[in-house]
Protein backbone atom coordinates (compact mmCIF):
# COMPACT_ATOMS: atom_id res chain seq x y z
CA UNK A 1 0.00 0.00 0.00
CA UNK A 2 1.83 3.25 -0.62
CA UNK A 3 0.36 5.14 1.89
CA UNK A 4 0.53 9.36 2.11
CA UNK A 5 0.76 10.03 5.51
CA UNK A 6 3.71 12.74 6.61
CA UNK A 7 5.48 12.80 2.82
CA UNK A 8 5.67 16.57 2.44
CA UNK A 9 8.24 18.45 0.38
CA UNK A 10 9.64 22.08 0.82
CA UNK A 11 9.15 24.15 -2.25
CA UNK A 12 11.64 27.11 -2.68
CA UNK A 13 11.88 27.08 -6.95
CA UNK A 14 9.94 26.02 -9.68
CA UNK A 15 8.05 23.60 -7.54
CA UNK A 16 5.88 26.32 -5.76
CA UNK A 17 4.31 26.58 -9.03
CA UNK A 18 1.30 24.39 -8.37
CA UNK A 19 1.66 23.79 -12.42
CA UNK A 20 4.62 22.36 -12.54
CA UNK A 21 3.95 19.44 -9.27
CA UNK A 22 0.69 19.05 -11.24
CA UNK A 23 2.59 18.32 -14.62
CA UNK A 24 5.13 16.12 -12.11
CA UNK A 25 2.82 14.05 -10.37
CA UNK A 26 -0.11 14.12 -12.42
CA UNK A 27 -2.49 15.35 -10.44
CA UNK A 28 -3.10 18.60 -8.11
CA UNK A 29 -1.16 18.34 -4.52
CA UNK A 30 -2.33 20.67 -2.02
CA UNK A 31 0.59 23.51 -0.72
CA UNK A 32 0.12 26.04 2.01
CA UNK A 33 3.14 28.84 2.10
CA UNK A 34 6.03 28.90 4.57
CA UNK A 35 8.64 31.13 5.85
CA UNK A 36 12.46 29.90 6.86
CA UNK A 37 14.41 32.21 8.36
CA UNK A 38 18.25 32.20 7.18
CA UNK A 39 18.04 30.81 3.85
CA UNK A 40 17.93 32.39 0.30
CA UNK A 41 17.05 31.17 -3.29
CA UNK A 42 20.05 31.76 -6.00
CA UNK A 43 19.52 32.09 -9.56
CA UNK A 44 21.67 29.42 -11.59
CA UNK A 45 23.60 31.15 -14.58
CA UNK A 46 21.47 29.93 -17.79
CA UNK A 47 18.73 28.29 -15.67
CA UNK A 48 15.49 28.79 -14.71
CA UNK A 49 15.56 27.11 -11.59
CA UNK A 50 17.43 27.73 -8.18
CA UNK A 51 19.64 26.18 -5.35
CA UNK A 52 19.03 27.39 -1.77
CA UNK A 53 21.69 28.52 0.30
CA UNK A 54 22.51 29.82 3.50
CA UNK A 55 21.98 33.50 4.07
CA UNK A 56 22.06 35.23 7.26
CA UNK A 57 19.38 37.85 7.54
CA UNK A 58 16.92 36.52 4.66
CA UNK A 59 13.77 34.74 4.96
CA UNK A 60 13.17 32.12 1.50
CA UNK A 61 9.53 32.06 0.84
CA UNK A 62 8.74 28.52 0.40
CA UNK A 63 5.46 26.04 -0.18
CA UNK A 64 5.33 23.01 1.56
CA UNK A 65 3.42 20.49 -0.85
CA UNK A 66 1.88 17.55 -0.10
CA UNK A 67 1.12 15.24 1.48
CA UNK A 68 2.73 12.87 -1.18
CA UNK A 69 3.06 9.42 -1.59
CA UNK A 70 6.66 7.30 -1.38
CA UNK A 71 6.02 6.95 -5.15
CA UNK A 72 5.59 10.89 -5.58
CA UNK A 73 8.28 11.64 -3.36
CA UNK A 74 10.09 9.60 -5.15
CA UNK A 75 9.33 11.16 -8.47
CA UNK A 76 10.07 14.62 -6.94
CA UNK A 77 13.30 13.23 -5.80
CA UNK A 78 14.62 11.95 -9.38
CA UNK A 79 13.32 15.01 -10.10
CA UNK A 80 15.85 17.14 -8.49
CA UNK A 81 18.42 15.56 -10.27
CA UNK A 82 22.51 15.11 -8.86
CA UNK A 83 22.85 18.69 -7.58
CA UNK A 84 20.65 18.17 -4.74
CA UNK A 85 20.27 15.78 -1.67
CA UNK A 86 17.51 15.66 -0.15
CA UNK A 87 17.62 16.92 3.82
CA UNK A 88 14.96 17.50 6.80
CA UNK A 89 13.49 21.10 7.51
CA UNK A 90 10.47 21.59 10.33
CA UNK A 91 8.82 24.29 8.63
CA UNK A 92 5.67 25.24 10.60
CA UNK A 93 5.59 22.65 12.57
CA UNK A 94 5.70 19.82 9.48
CA UNK A 95 8.73 17.68 9.15
CA UNK A 96 9.43 17.87 5.07
CA UNK A 97 11.96 16.96 2.57
CA UNK A 98 13.85 19.67 1.32
CA UNK A 99 16.78 19.25 -1.78
CA UNK A 100 19.21 21.28 -0.67
CA UNK A 101 22.77 21.64 -3.59
CA UNK A 102 25.73 20.23 -3.52
CA UNK A 103 27.70 23.52 -3.96
CA UNK A 104 30.93 21.48 -4.72
CA UNK A 105 29.37 19.41 -7.78
CA UNK A 106 31.61 20.10 -10.58
CA UNK A 107 28.52 20.71 -13.07
CA UNK A 108 26.98 23.39 -10.78
CA UNK A 109 26.41 26.49 -12.89
CA UNK A 110 27.40 29.78 -11.19
CA UNK A 111 25.00 31.30 -8.84
CA UNK A 112 24.03 34.96 -10.10
CA UNK A 113 21.65 36.23 -7.96
CA UNK A 114 18.93 35.85 -5.59
CA UNK A 115 15.97 34.03 -7.80
CA UNK A 116 12.50 35.23 -8.14
CA UNK A 117 9.34 33.23 -7.88
CA UNK A 118 7.82 35.96 -9.52
CA UNK A 119 9.99 36.21 -12.68
CA UNK A 120 9.98 32.45 -12.93
CA UNK A 121 5.78 32.62 -13.12
CA UNK A 122 5.84 35.37 -15.46
CA UNK A 123 9.47 35.02 -18.23
CA UNK A 124 9.96 31.26 -17.66
CA UNK A 125 6.99 29.00 -16.24
CA UNK A 126 4.93 28.43 -20.12
CA UNK A 127 8.15 27.14 -21.58
CA UNK A 128 9.07 24.85 -18.44
CA UNK A 129 5.48 23.47 -18.91
CA UNK A 130 6.28 23.27 -22.50
CA UNK A 131 8.85 21.12 -22.09
CA UNK A 132 7.84 18.96 -19.16
CA UNK A 133 5.09 17.85 -21.41
CA UNK A 134 7.14 17.11 -24.58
Amino acid sequence: MDDHVDRWVVAYGTLRAPEVVEALLGRPVPARPGRVAGWEPRALDGLDYPVVVEAAGSVCEVDLIGPLSSAELALVVEWEGPWYRPATWVVDGVAATVFLPDLDHPELPARTGVWSYELFRSRDLAHRLEWMWD
